[in-house]
């Protein structure tokens, strides 16, 4: 299934895909896998995560901040990485929210999406499956969620 129509045209928006997890402990566990699959910091300002008890700001240092998250010591955060390969393409950056229940992955459209950017997102999303994450794509509506779903029953 050919996904191009969802990543090619930048319209100004930053389209999400959700992975929800049943296990908290697993979205740290999913976090630290976009870190060994290349993934670096590219957060303006770098990103800061909020800390519950102190009520202070840190900066982001990184995959164990999603850690403190699923433990309930800071609260959700986003950060922009970059770097990611699902295969060996990288993948053009990606937003990630973090949260007690998943990761939102959003990101641009445009020129940068080829067919071997989207297969290597698309490999991401199979390998946060494989540790126990649903992948929802609703931003795309129906026709989207089902042909980013055939998408990733290939492989």
């Amino acid at each position: 299934m050919k996904l191009s129509q969802y990543f090619s045209n930048d319209d100004g928006s930053l389209p999400e895909v959700e992975i929800a997890f049943q296990a908290e402990s697993s979205v740290a566990t999913a976090f630290e896998l976009l870190y060994v699959l290349g993934a670096k910091n590219a957060t303006a300002s770098g990103g800061h995560v909020w800390i519950r008890a102190a009520q202070v700001e840190k900066p982001f240092s990184g995959s164990a901040d999603a850690l403190l998250v699923t433990e309930g010591l800071a609260d959700p955060f986003h950060v922009v990485l970059g770097g990611i390969c699902g295969t060996n393409q990288i993948i053009p950056d990606l937003g990630v929210f973090v949260s007690t229940e998943g990761l939102i992955l959003d990101y641009r459209m445009g020129p940068e999406w080829g067919q071997a950017e989207i297969e290597s997102f698309s490999e991401l999303l199979r390998k946060l499956h494989s540790l126990g994450g649903t992948i929802s794509a609703a931003w795309w509506g129906e026709d989207g969620e089902r042909d980013f779903q055939a998408a990733l029953k290939h492989s």
